[in-house]
């Protein structure tokens, strides 16, 4: 018999098997009690929470002939063919490979024909942000007044990109991720089935690193058994996952604060040598700080065992939250170039960490910065006369009279001097705010003098 993955074969088949999404499985189990059923459902939120499961759980309900208080049987043929994936009336399509408006044509024209087995057909768009807009136009009337045997579910990761006009169509279920407590269980129950030896430590560490997703949970145990030969250990996931300990991202961080920056680096590398996933332990770096300033803030019961932050938080908020800064600057920049030299450079600039004082230090100490010395701009006439590249010429203005008048840089010249340099000094003028006028000797007895 062929090997069938932990996430396949312990997918939930009813309703009350569902972890972590109570309100989408009451409403929905409800409606099927009820005979309250919308025509139309859009599934939205996370990767491998429960969107796909959940509707095809909603069509064995809708069709098995036992169902009870709105749980599907689970043992009927209609179950068991809704299971295998052989149900005629469930279709499934994958809107990131059938995204055009040909294959919505042809799901219309399907949509025409009565159920071949059950009493509902069910349609199920997986994934339906990826379809085009042309056929999201094509299903809008198809959507709004459908067979009365026939129900849509569409499920997305991106809500947001779905048209508004589909949306005001179909009823609006929210999926969130899964607590890490509700993780755990599920896994613990899945090791019992499966006789598997598992310690408390790595099934935490397997529900923190799957982020909530039930799916990657389930196969990253699978992954892990395999490596540890049965047994589920801290190590084993470590070594299976390419994880740092929460120890040696702590010690790591305590070094950049520290400005240990050779030491970090060194680590860094030894990682990448050892195989690390050097993204991961990213990730992880910048967890474990978010923890350190949730317990520096006076939060701790917001944090698992806050005394394993307890040295971190000994540092200043301020630091803190700047190497908060780096980190996520030097994620950004692992997505366009290769991840290890991104994390090198941000381990150097968090060097400066050390140098970085508490305000409040530095108001007690009156240590603040002083403010950079203004650059002093040159005065008018000096900026005048650099440019001036006749020396005579030169010698003339800085001997003549100046003022100020009108805005302007007034020079007083004898009349000799103004009719030599006329055309200088008419470029002068074009060029800077100053004005030049000649001094005319009219009555040298009376020492009498006109102004042109």
């Amino acid at each position: 018999m062929a090997y069938v993955p932990f996430a396949r074969k312990y997918r939930p088949r009813k309703f009350g098997q569902v972890v972590g999404q109570e309100a989408p499985v009451k409403v929905l189990k409800g409606a099927v009690k009820e005979g309250r059923v919308a025509h139309a459902y859009l599934f939205a939120g996370p990767r491998g929470v429960g969107k796909t499961t959940l509707a095809r759980i909603l069509a064995k309900a809708l069709n098995c002939p036992n169902a009870k208080e709105g749980e599907p049987c689970g043992e009927c043929e209609h179950c068991k063919e809704v299971d295998r994936g052989t149900y005629p009336d469930l279709i499934e399509l994958d809107a990131a490979s059938n995204r055009g408006i040909d294959d919505v044509r042809a799901l219309k024209e399907a949509v025409q024909y009565r159920p071949i087995k059950g009493r509902k057909k069910v349609y199920i768009i997986d994934e339906a942000h990826m379809l085009t807009k042309e056929a999201f136009n094509a299903l809008l009337k198809t959507l709004e007044e459908p067979p009365p045997d026939t129900h849509f579910i569409l499920c997305t990761t991106e809500p947001d990109k779905i048209p508004p006009t589909i949306l005001s169509r179909c009823q609006r279920l929210a999926f969130t991720r899964v607590p890490d407590e509700k993780v755990v269980e599920y896994l613990k129950r899945i090791c019992k089935e499966e006789k598997l030896e598992c310690d408390e430590e790595a099934l935490r560490l397997l529900a923190r690193v799957s982020e909530g997703c039930m799916r990657d949970a389930a196969s990253l145990l699978d992954q892990c058994a395999t490596w540890g030969g049965g047994k589920v250990t801290p190590e084993a996931v470590r070594e299976a996952l390419g994880l740092v300990s929460d120890e040696e991202v702590r010690s790591f961080l305590k070094k950049l604060l520290e400005g240990r920056t050779d030491e970090a680096l060194r680590d860094l590398q030894r990682y990448y040598e050892q195989g690390a996933n050097l993204t991961r332990f990213w990730d992880d770096a910048q967890e474990e700080l978010r923890r350190a300033v949730l317990v520096k803030s006076g939060v701790k019961e917001l944090v698992p065992e806050p005394e394993r932050y307890a040295e971190l938080a000994r540092e200043p908020l301020e630091k803190l939250l700047y190497l908060d800064q780096i980190l996520a600057r030097g994620k950004a920049e692992a997505r366009t170039r290769e991840p290890l030299s991104a994390y090198q450079l941000a381990v150097v600039k968090a060097s400066l960490l050390k140098e970085l004082l508490p305000l409040s230090k530095l108001l007690k100490e009156g240590k603040l910065p002083e403010p950079a010395p203004q650059k002093q701009e040159k005065p008018l006439a000096e900026k005048l006369l650099d440019e001036v590249k006749n020396p005579v010429l030169k010698e003339v203005l800085k001997r003549a009279r100046r003022r100020e008048e009108e805005g302007k840089l007034v020079f007083t010249l004898d009349e000799g001097h103004y009719r030599n340099f006329e055309k200088e000094l008419k470029a002068l003028e074009e060029r800077f705010p100053v004005r030049f006028e000649k001094e005319v000797k009219k009555n040298a007895s009376r020492g009498g003098t006109t102004l042109f």
